[in-house]
């Protein structure tokens, strides 16, 4: 009998150790891989939260300061400027610009006024065939006075009075239709309507020389109580630096605006088209600019040439009466 108990239980007992160790072997593996799945939770999913695995996950950005904000997706790839912190946000970088820019053609705008129409025709006419707009001044009571100012009006050009004021250096004349500072308030008066009637049409005025006169407050509200009743516009030629012109015409509410570049003190092309250089820079800045210039120079040649130039900036040509406040 305890023979046939030795047969029956040995052979059950011999099977089990390889058993045991094989579980023992698929205990480890499973530990192991365990083990690695819950580092592989720490360094992903830890930092982050459970929210984001809505998307897809993304390394840490290496060296990013604490509270920074990570750039666009468009400029985290762009190459920042020297000095910049790496990872640091950058901000886009931006140019300065005029509030309206080349890329808007039409505007920007500028106004270029011709002074000193009246003595001839011919040089008018120059002006005249120009194919932009613009403004052409004539000085009062000169032989072609009134005809250049009813062939500008029949050839749709702006027309002002090209008014002559006294100016510092006694030497210099201001020709026919002048104001002095010495003349009265009723003088001035009567002398601008006079000056004005040889120039049938003219939207507005900007002074001839004038340098002294335009300094003279007294002399410039004379001048400017003719202008507003007549409802127009004065330009101030800024012929000298302590002129008043424009802040009395503010003050009386008549419209007005400044000239900013002189285009020929020098009547050679190559100083000619560097002024004009100058006045589509300016108006790049401002966004609108006033130019003068005068018939009988090389001036209207040079501006016909350059035109693409304008076209190409988005400049665009208007009556001086469009620039006016």
């Amino acid at each position: 009998m305890a023979a046939r108990r030795q047969r029956t239980t040995r052979p059950r007992s011999e099977p089990a150790r390889p058993a045991r160790f094989l579980l023992f072997a698929v205990g480890v593996l499973v530990g192991a891989l365990a083990a690695g799945f819950l580092a592989g939770w720490h360094v992903n999913f830890a930092p982050i939260g459970l929210r984001s695995l809505k998307g897809p996950l993304r390394p840490p950005t290496a060296a990013t300061h604490p509270g920074s904000t990570p750039a666009p997706a468009q400029h985290r790839n762009s190459a920042q400027p020297p000095g910049a912190h790496p990872g640091a946000s950058q901000a886009p970088v931006r140019t300065r610009r005029p509030a309206a820019g080349p890329e808007t053609p039409g505007r920007l705008r500028v106004a270029v006024i011709f002074d000193d129409a009246g003595y001839s025709l011919l040089t008018a006419r120059e002006v005249l065939a120009l194919p932009r707009p613009v403004t052409i001044s004539v000085l009062p009571d000169l032989p072609f006075s009134t005809p250049i100012a009813e062939e500008a009006a029949q050839r749709g050009v702006q027309v002002i009075l090209h008014l002559p004021v006294q100016p510092e250096n006694p030497a210099l004349d201001p020709g026919p239709g002048r104001v002095t500072v010495d003349m009265s308030n009723e003088t001035i008066a009567r002398t601008v309507e006079a000056d004005f009637a040889t120039v049938p049409g003219a939207a507005g005025a900007n002074n001839h020389m004038g340098s002294r006169g335009t300094a003279d407050p007294r002399v410039m509200r004379a001048v400017l109580g003719v202008v507003k009743a007549r409802a127009l516009f004065f330009v101030d030629s800024l012929t000298s630096p302590r002129s008043v012109a424009a802040e009395t015409a503010r003050a009386m509410g008549v419209p007005t605006a400044v000239r900013a570049v002189f285009l020929d003190n020098q009547d050679n092309e190559e100083y000619v088209r560097g002024q004009f250089h100058a006045l589509i820079r300016a108006a790049q800045i401002h966004g609108q600019a006033i130019a003068i210039g005068h018939v009988g120079k090389v001036t209207a040649r040079v501006l016909d040439e350059m035109l693409p130039e304008f076209d190409e900036a988005g400049i665009r040509f208007v009556a001086v009466s469009t620039l006016v406040h």
